[in-house]
C-alpha cells in the first residue's frame, strides 16, 4: 500500500513532466500572436515615367489593420517589413501611401525644389487613393504609380 507522501510525489512528478512538455513545445513552435506574411517588392514611380528615388512606402491591411513598411531604394524600389526585415505583408488588400520627408523650412533665401517631389496626398492613407492586394499564392511584385508635385518629373532626376 502507498502511503500518502507517496502519492503526493507521484502526482508531482506527473505536473512537473506535463508542464515540462507544454513549455517545450512553446519554445519548439512559438507562441506569438504575428500574422503570416508573404514577401512584397516594388517599384515607385511617377505617373509621367521617371522614378521616385527617396521615401518611404507603407501598407495597411484593410482586415487586420497591420502596417508593412519598406524604405524606397535610389532606383525606386522597397522591399516590405512587418515584423523582421524583409518578411513582407499579411495577405489581402492594403491602403498604401507614399511618404517623403522634404526639409525646407526655415533655411532662409532657400527656395525649395519640387523636383523628385511626391505629391503630398500620397502621404496619407484617406487621401492617396493607392492600393494593393497581397497574395499568398503569387509573386508580390508591386508598381506603385504617383503624381508629383512637379507635373512634369524628369526621366533621370537623383536626389
Amino acid at each position: 500500500m502507498e502511503t500518502w507522501l507517496g502519492l503526493v510525489n507521484k502526482t508531482f512528478a506527473v505536473h512537473m513532466v506535463t508542464v515540462s512538455v507544454v513549455a517545450l513545445c512553446l519554445v519548439l513552435t512559438g507562441c506569438s500572436d504575428q500574422l503570416r506574411t508573404y514577401p512584397v517588392s516594388g517599384k515607385v514611380r511617377f505617373t509621367t515615367g521617371g522614378i521616385v528615388h527617396v521615401g518611404t512606402v507603407e501598407l495597411k491591411s484593410r482586415e487586420h489593420n497591420v502596417q508593412a513598411r519598406g524604405q524606397i531604394r535610389s532606383d525606386g524600389s522597397f522591399t516590405l517589413t512587418t515584423y523582421k526585415d524583409g518578411d513582407g505583408a499579411v495577405a489581402g488588400m492594403h491602403d498604401c501611401v507614399v511618404v517623403q520627408f522634404v526639409m525646407a523650412e526655415g533655411i532662409s533665401g532657400h527656395k525649395p525644389s519640387t523636383v523628385g517631389v511626391v505629391d503630398r496626398r500620397y502621404a496619407t492613407y484617406s487621401t492617396s487613393g493607392l492600393k494593393a492586394e497581397v497574395s499568398p499564392d503569387k509573386k508580390n511584385e508591386l508598381m506603385l504609380e504617383v503624381e508629383g508635385l512637379l507635373r512634369s518629373q524628369p526621366q533621370d532626376h537623383k536626389h
